[in-house]
């Protein structure tokens, strides 16, 4: 059956949060100016543009109230006949491919609570996130507020006409924040796209892990005369598969949108210098000999090998650090050796000298206790272990790495290597014991081929390479090609996340620069749009008061951690985003290199500082070098918690450590003379034969810049693992301008 989709103008009456009553105003999507008429309301619309144009159709509705109105909202509704569960449904940062995955309601922090959800081939699971049925026959709905996407847009792929569609609106109107509405019927052979105001989520409400809480919204009581205005961008265009649909949207996410400049903050070395004094003076674990991954005492936060930092804050202070720094960064490699299992894998958990398991409150029937292993840590913990060895190798030749750090290097690989060879994945949960997979499926793991194929060109192992490649490959078809990655995080079963997504960037890209084969670039691409709908495209608005907006914080390239978590983040989790300029460099495709300038170069204004401190929301400043992950946009901790900072020190701090230790400020495309400052200086060409580049500082700190200058030719060439040794770096004091020749005479 083709789909037909028609326009209207809609309006939901309340009591609290539960629908009184709707209706709709049918709009004609092809009248340039109409006025449409129904019971007490008008909608005067205007339509620019077409559908079917690249640059979409602009559709603007004005509402009016001729009587009173009250606890009602209005909205752009598009409805959808000849729909079918099998479309592809996109909200950028918040549902992917309509996330319809099995479900199991689960408190958070959320572990497997069934045995027959164990085993190496089970179903992926979700936690009750906002989402459209898998079931027949049963109620299939989501219900957003703009701030839990981060773009307010919906894109469906049409699987039976090859059709895309994208419907991009704005973050609200003078009622708040609007609300975003994807409702099937029984068969679903229809279904309903609203962008509503004010935002209006019905009956219930979604916090922490569970869609059960009673609703907060409210309508406004609408007074004859009053108005208010709505928009919507829409673009249909043929979408054979759903990476047509990433890619349409990865042109459209900011259209309308200058390029804008960055926050203003301070440079990334000024930045480091306090957190090189943070990590010694509080992260540092004198007793047991490593820098902790938070500084509370709590259980997390003391040690967790990959994911939130263990062990990968080190390649920074090895990499950046002072003497002392360097010391303590491979004592910490030292002590992450000697947690080793004789399956090869690291245990994950350290809290005052005691190890434990990963596992989060009660896994079924306590199963395995303690014996639980977030797959993914161990991955994370293979690839920086390798960049470890080549950045010694590299900068520190004179270093005699320990044969006991080679040799645990090997079994660790030869760990990944059994999994394959036994299972054909590497699965998300593992035993410690055994090495044998718990739990299987998901892209947790995602990161693995990347280490393997370090590993491989490091020892000379074929055998490393070549399960690299076939388990990227994997991943690949599972996951990339499907259009959703799954389960980064160990605290969200196998929901939709983005450090997955990354994560197979990371890889893709890896095994391009070790092998040189093009096809990883096709599948890189695919990787990094993908990545692009975590990432927000706008700064949002926070309300009026709270830390962020008082802050000024730009929302801008905070990138969503996953879909049970609502929360956008400053950087990636835990990585600096060089893939990104890996791929920049390969293609010459500047949205990427834009895409890491968003990243990257926001950053720095969530650290918290002595002449600027962050307000945590439980009152107290935090201390400077601290950085909260908590970029709430959604009210999924609570209405009172949007646009505040949770007051614990964290793995984003990791995240623009690696930033200034494997990133250039400032990159200058030679051949074209685009310059791209990532870092806080302000870049020009000087008027004048010599072609002088002039970099300012307008900043209170001292910077030192790192410089990356070259030629489209010379960027085609791989950058490796430490190509940043080669970069220049330039000293630029508060207020100073230096000249830099960047091409010589002839």
């Amino acid at each position: 059956m083709r789909s037909i989709v028609t326009y209207a103008g809609s309006v939901t009456k309340y009591k609290g949060s539960e629908i009184r009553e709707s209706f709709d105003i049918p709009l004609h999507c092809e009248a340039e100016n109409q006025t449409a008429l129904s019971r007490d309301w008008s909608v005067q619309v205007s339509i620019e543009g077409s559908v079917d144009h690249p640059d979409g159709q602009i559709l603007t509705a004005q509402f009016q109230s001729h009587d009173v109105s009250d606890e009602s909202a209005v909205a752009l509704s598009f409805l959808w006949s000849g729909w079918s569960a099998q479309n592809y449904v996109l909200v950028p940062g918040a549902i992917y491919a309509g996330n319809r995955f099995e479900v199991r309601e689960l408190s958070y922090a959320p572990c497997w609570s069934r045995l027959d959800d164990i085993g190496p081939n089970v179903p992926n699971l979700i936690t009750d996130v906002p989402r459209l049925s898998n079931k027949e026959q049963v109620p299939s709905a989501f219900h957003l507020l703009t701030g839990d996407a981060a773009t307010p847009a919906v894109g469906i792929m049409d699987q039976a006409s090859a059709t895309g569609w994208l419907f991009v609106t704005e973050q609200g109107t003078a009622f708040g924040d609007s609300s975003i509405h994807v409702v099937e019927n029984a068969d679903r052979s229809s279904a309903r796209i609203s962008f509503q105001t004010p935002g209006v989520r019905p009956s219930v409400k979604y916090e922490m892990a569970t869609t059960k809480v009673p609703g907060t919204d409210r309508g406004h009581d609408f007074k004859p005369g009053d108005t208010v205005e709505l928009s919507c961008r829409i673009y249909r265009f043929s979408c054979p598969n759903v990476q047509t649909l990433f890619e349409r949207f990865a042109a459209v996410r900011q259209k309308g949108q200058p390029q804008a400049a960055l926050a203003r903050s301070l440079p990334f070395s000024a930045a480091w210098e306090i957190q090189e004094r943070k990590y010694n003076a509080m992260n540092w674990n004198a007793e047991l000999g490593y820098y902790a991954v938070g500084t509370i005492d709590m259980k997390h936060q003391d040690w967790q090998v990959g994911w939130v930092g263990g062990g990968m804050s080190s390649l920074a202070l090895l990499l950046e650090g002072s003497d002392l720094s360097v010391s303590r960064a491979l004592d910490t490699l030292r002590f992450l050796f000697s947690s080793q299992t004789e399956a090869g894998f690291f245990r994950g958990v350290c809290y005052n000298g005691q190890w434990y398991g990963d596992e989060f409150n009660d896994a079924p029937d306590r199963k395995y206790p303690e014996q639980w292993h977030i797959l993914r840590k161990s991955a994370d913990a293979l690839y920086f272990i390798m960049k470890h060895l080549i950045a010694l190798k590299e900068a520190r030749p004179d270093y005699v790495i320990p044969g006991e750090w080679l040799d645990g290097t090997r079994r660790l690989a030869d760990a990944f290597v059994r999994l394959w060879h036994k299972y054909g994945q590497f699965g998300q949960w593992v035993h410690t014991g055994t090495g044998d997979i718990i739990i299987g499926g998901s892209a947790g793991g995602g990161i693995a081929p990347a280490g393997l194929a370090l590993c491989g060109k490091y020892f000379n192992e074929d055998i490393y390479m070549a399960v690299a490649e076939l388990s990227a490959r994997h991943y690949y078809r599972e996951f990339t090609l499907q259009g959703f990655t799954t389960g980064g995080p160990g605290e969200i079963l196998q929901c939709p996340d983005s450090e997955s997504a990354f994560a197979l960037l990371e890889s893709y890209m890896v095994l391009y620069e070790t092998s040189g084969d093009w096809d990883w670039i096709r599948m890189a691409e695919e990787a990094a749009l993908q990545a692009m709908t975590w990432c927000v495209s706008y700064d949002f608005s926070f309300p009026k008061g709270s830390t962020f907006e008082q802050l000024g914080i730009r929302t801008t390239g905070s990138v969503i951690a996953n879909v049970q978590n609502k929360h956008s983040a400053p950087g990636i989790c835990t990585l600096s985003g060089d893939s990104l300029l890996k791929l920049y460099r390969a293609t010459g495709n500047n949205d990427y290199l834009e895409l890491l300038r968003e990243i990257a170069g926001h950053l720095p204004q969530y650290l918290s500082r002595a002449d600027r401190p962050v307000r945590g929301w439980e009152g107290w400043d935090m201390p400077p070098g601290y950085m909260s992950e908590r970029v709430n946009m959604s009210d999924w901790e609570g209405k009172d918690n949007v646009g505040e900072a949770i007051p614990y020190s964290c793995w984003c701090e990791v995240s623009l450590m690696l930033t200034y230790a494997e990133l250039p400020g400032i990159y200058v495309n030679k051949t074209t003379g685009i310059v791209t400052v990532i870092d806080q200086v302000e870049c020009s060409w000087e008027e004048s034969p010599s072609r002088n580049l002039l970099i300012t500082n307008p900043t209170g700190f001292p910077a030192e810049v790192k410089l990356l200058a070259e030629t489209e030719e010379e960027a085609a060439l791989p950058l490796g693992s430490c190509g940043y040794l080669q970069w220049s770096r330039i000293k630029v004091e508060p207020g100073e301008t230096k000249r830099l020749s960047l091409f010589g005479h002839h």
